[in-house]
């Protein structure tokens, strides 16, 4: 799991990151509410079975997406 700091990272270099289902995509947004302290992002994904942006919370990011294999 991927934190609030390294979300905000990523999004701003924007790197891929990888989701628990497998998924790969780019961040797009960040939306924290106060007090409640829950944080939903949107990521910008190519599956082709789902829609393009999916909003999903911030625990189900693992981190940078592994490199593409070369083949």
């Amino acid at each position: 799991m991927a934190t609030l700091r390294l979300i905000h990272q990523y999004m701003t270099d924007r790197r891929q990151v990888q989701l628990e289902d497998g998924r790969v995509g780019k961040i797009v947004r960040v939306d924290t509410s106060f007090p409640a302290q829950t944080s939903v992002v949107s990521v910008w994904t190519s599956d082709a079975d789902a829609p393009p942006v999916t909003k999903v919370d911030v625990a189900q990011i693992i981190g940078p997406a592994p490199p593409p294999a070369r083949g």
